[in-house]
């Protein structure tokens, strides 16, 4: 009787347990399918860290923008950028951690019952900037075949096709974002779910590729649509105070403990030439004073000025479109005659002006700046766009990619050669991975065929003055 009433139990218990919640069944740490949120969020983030990092083995954009010099290790001020395999480090990146996420991303949400269309141009837009940003790196790059599994040897666009294309892409992007939807301020690291931001973001970056290619008409379309114009605005990530959601730039300064970089007699001696208050912020004294490091040697740490206390905070944001670029690229678009509105001089001011306010400075700071001779536009040297290129570079501090751009531009800035070099050996571009000559030779040869050779001074096709 006993044995027959344990069966019945268990026979029991096996019946009422047939209806097993499967999500038990679960592994969420490893879960089968990675949400599209979860993608998004992390191509971004992937994107923004790689612009902002500080480590020389992928990002040396502030050693090419002359904003910083070394101290131990010189080699890539030197223009080293095969030792640290830098380009291949950030062809990997951009390729495997960003655009491979948003595609996954894109992917998942487009076979849904019904899209978020407003979540399809947000990674439309990221997908975009992170093309732009490859082809402003290396020139001609796999676009058309690129991302393919099946095709591991794929082919290179040209770099003027690829622009045309992203345009009309981006184009697209823009209207898609004025409906219901995009993603929460959960996956949204950047705007906390407001697609209005995106839109201006991405607005933003249509004005900055217009500029990039002289094309007027395009300015012009981009002016006429809502642009990232107050420094709240900014198209910046937000950092927290602790690992492992910091700024790339604490992990470098801070976490490394190591002191490799100072500040550049190139940019330093600038700043002090025109008596400019971000000096103070951008940089760090020595017994009271401002010291730059020779740009391209090896320079003591303790001899020099570190980067300022503010670019060590883990929380800093991490900015890649600011209304101080986007002021300056209106003023440069109405210096070439292009109707985007206002004159160059008000563009200009106000460039000037939401930088200081950027880095919690003064607006009275700003008009005292604006009122000396060498700032004021009325007197300040050089022609118009010189006048633009030399406080756009200085704005730019915190996006060093686009202060090296600003030389490969406008070509007027207080650039300096490292020693037994000429300002013709600074890099325009970066070397195609030794990895692509290899896995890929034949799309490798053509491109560096099309491009005049894989050279670190050949120029990207927008780089024509």
């Amino acid at each position: 009787m006993k044995k027959t009433l344990i069966t019945i139990l268990c026979l029991g218990f096996m019946i009422t347990s047939c209806d097993v919640d499967e999500n038990l069944n679960r592994d969420t740490k490893n879960p089968t399918q990675v949400p599209a949120e979860g993608l998004f969020t992390n191509g971004t983030r992937n994107f923004f860290d790689l612009m902002h990092t500080g480590s020389v083995n992928v990002n040396v954009f502030r050693l090419y923008a002359q904003y910083w010099a070394q101290t131990t290790y010189p080699d890539e001020s030197q223009y080293n950028q095969v030792s640290r395999n830098i380009g291949g480090n950030m062809w990997d990146i951009v390729y495997r951690d960003v655009l491979q996420d948003l595609k996954g991303a894109k992917e998942i949400i487009s076979a849904q019952a019904s899209p978020d269309q407003v979540k399809l141009a947000q990674i439309e837009f990221m997908q975009v900037y992170a093309y732009s940003a490859l082809v402003d790196i290396f020139g001609n790059v796999p676009y058309t075949d690129a991302l393919d599994p099946t095709n591991p040897s794929p082919s290179y666009d040209d770099a003027a096709t690829i622009y045309g294309n992203l345009l009309t892409r981006l184009d697209a992007a823009i209207a898609g974002m004025n409906g219901s939807g995009g993603f929460d301020a959960v996956a949204d690291p950047v705007y906390n779910g407001d697609v209005s931001q995106w839109q201006k973001a991405a607005t933003s970056l249509k004005l900055r590729l217009a500029m990039r290619i002289r094309d007027g008409q395009l300015a012009q379309s981009a002016a006429a649509g809502s642009l990232i114009l107050d420094n709240s605005d900014n198209f910046a990530i937000e950092y927290f105070g602790g690992a492992p959601n910091t700024n790339p730039l604490w992990v470098t300064l801070v976490q490394s403990g190591r002191t490799d970089f100072v500040g550049a007699d190139t940019f330093v001696d600038e700043l002090k030439s025109l008596n400019d208050p971000r000096l103070e912020v951008y940089f760090q004294s020595v017994n009271g004073e401002y010291i730059g490091g020779v740009y391209g040697s090896a320079n003591s740490p303790s001899s020099f000025s570190l980067p300022g206390t503010i670019l060590e905070q883990p929380d800093l944001d991490g900015d890649i479109i600011t209304a101080s670029e986007v002021h300056f690229l209106l003023a440069e678009a109405v210096a070439r005659n292009y109707s985007v509105g206002g004159t160059a001089q008000a563009h200009y001011e106000a460039g000037v002006t939401a930088s200081f306010l950027e880095w919690g400075l003064t607006e009275a700071q700003a008009q005292a700046y604006l009122a000396q001779p060498d700032v004021a536009w009325a007197t300040a040297p050089g022609d118009d766009l010189a006048k633009i290129a030399k406080q756009k570079w200085i704005a730019l501090y915190n996006n060093a990619f686009e202060g090296w751009t600003t030389w490969r531009i406008l070509d007027s800035l207080p650039f300096q050669a490292p020693e037994g070099m000429t300002l013709g050996d600074i890099p325009t571009r970066f070397l195609y991975p030794a990895s692509e000559a290899t896995l890929n030779p034949s799309g490798y040869e053509a491109a560096a065929s099309a491009i005049g050779g894989d050279t670190k001074t050949n120029t990207i096709f927008w780089d024509i003055d």
